[in-house]
């Protein structure tokens, strides 16, 4: 396999079958994830999903890991109405995190917060505090804008970014940014245009990003069983590569995302490219670290297959 390939996916899907259209038990979900840690792609395997609500659940189930393979989790906070609930159920979320480390120590690792704010422009008080106390329990944090995806959204999204970009600044924790790309229906997918204005927004402020729903198959396509054209991962996270290492505007951005030629993605040993123009290697493991994390999907198998039908494995 070529470096550049293995770069980009390692850890890339999150595994997150507790959530729609999946939507599994408990028991099966983890029951999963322990199986997709011995496959022999389980380095594209990233974190666990589960709310911070229930970690206490995974309890009888830790059994099945070990130090070796860790139930490697990122949790999800609780959503609220405003800033003070926001803080007060972050507390909540926090200490629940804190007691299933310590109840299960070395078999589990909780790394990653993924908190819906409430449905504000957040300000500098919020994101101090969601900063201070996450920081606190090690945590790497991404903020997801709750506001309806309507015409004020992408104003609304470039306020909050300006708001956690002002955060970050001032401040030696970094919050990065969740970015839902799709749901059940047509109406929860945002456009190549939208997607595009926040990959570009948050390379010009540094902001690192992870996104999910709605990213199943490498390539964008339509899909009759949301009525709509389902953004592509390997479009998304090729579209934030490029755009960071060549400074692009959002038009040619959005041109990445809404490409549905799967030819024009190609994985060589010097790195990734989209059509002429290309990303390092070297830049992939940087990004990847730094800038575009990971996605949450559902299924870890759907991905894998579509990889295989664009023969890109």
């Amino acid at each position: 396999m070529k470096s550049s390939t293995q770069s980009f996916l390692s850890g890339l899907i999150d595994y997150a079958g507790l959530f729609p259209p999946s939507q599994l038990p408990l028991a099966e979900a983890v029951q999963n994830y322990r199986t997709y840690q011995s496959d022999q792609d389980s380095w594209m395997l990233g974190r666990f999903i589960i709310p911070a609500a229930s970690l206490a659940e995974l309890d009888p189930y830790v059994l099945l890991f070990s130090e070796k393979n860790r139930l490697n989790i990122a949790a999800i906070g609780q959503r609220s109405t405003d800033a003070d609930h926001c803080l007060e159920t972050l507390e909540d979320d926090l200490n629940r995190i804190s007691t299933f480390r310590s109840n299960q120590k070395e078999k589990v690792h909780v790394s990653v917060l993924e908190l819906p704010l409430p449905p504000i422009i957040p300000n500098g008080h919020l994101l101090r505090g969601i900063g201070n106390e996450t920081s606190k329990h090690g945590l790497q944090t991404f903020c997801e804008m709750t506001l309806p995806l309507n015409v004020e959204w992408v104003d609304n999204m470039l306020k909050t970014i300006d708001e956690i970009a002002e955060h970050n600044r001032k401040s030696d924790v970094v919050l990065g940014l969740k970015l839902r790309t799709g749901g059940l229906t047509a109406d929860a997918f945002p456009t190549a245009d939208q997607v595009a204005t926040v990959l570009v927004g948050c390379y010009e402020r540094r902001i690192p990003l992870k996104f999910t729903a709605g990213l199943h198959h490498p390539i964008r396509m339509y899909r009759k069983e949301v009525d709509a054209k389902m953004h592509g991962f390997l479009n998304v996270f090729t579209a934030g590569m490029v755009a960071r290492v060549h400074r692009l505007d959002i038009a040619t951005t959005a041109e990445i995302l809404a490409d549905e030629d799967g030819s024009h993605f190609r994985f060589t040993e010097k790195g990734l490219f989209w059509k002429d123009l290309g990303v390092s290697v070297s830049e992939i493991k940087q990004l990847r670290q730094e800038g575009l994390c990971s996605y949450g999907s559902c299924s870890f198998t759907e991905p894998r297959e579509g990889l295989q039908l664009q023969k890109i494995r």
